[in-house]
């Protein structure tokens, strides 16, 4: 007996949209955890104003890797031009979560991607 699978419901499933270039890319991203903090952000983000607040911890937990290691992921990130970096703070408890701003994709991520 067979179950039948139905199409993907996309109002219970949450998902997140990364461009092909950046995952295909094997040149200007050198590590695999700058594209999962890329892949993290992309789903944190809103799909309006690409922007999200995650705190480095809650990233380090997500990528499976340390709170330095998504640190020097953001920095590239910025470096490369695919996210802005705002800081956020708090009168009452001061620095909050920075806020990321996913950008356009760069040109260079068309030209470099490595591809089949």
């Amino acid at each position: 007996m067979s179950e039948e699978r139905g199409v993907l419901d996309l109002r219970e499933h949450k998902f997140a949209q990364v461009a092909s270039s950046v995952l295909a890319d094997v040149k200007i991203l050198d590590k695999s955890a700058q594209k999962l903090v890329y892949t993290m952000l992309s789903m944190h983000a809103d799909n309006h104003s690409k922007q999200s607040f995650p705190s480095i911890k809650t990233l380090a937990a997500e990528c499976f890797c340390s709170e330095n290691t998504v640190r020097e992921a953001l920095r590239k990130l910025k470096e490369v031009g695919l996210i802005d970096i705002r800081e956020r703070r708090s009168k009452e408890s001061g620095q909050l979560s920075n806020l990321y701003v996913l950008l356009p994709i760069p040109k260079a991520f068309e030209n470099e991607a490595g591809g089949s």
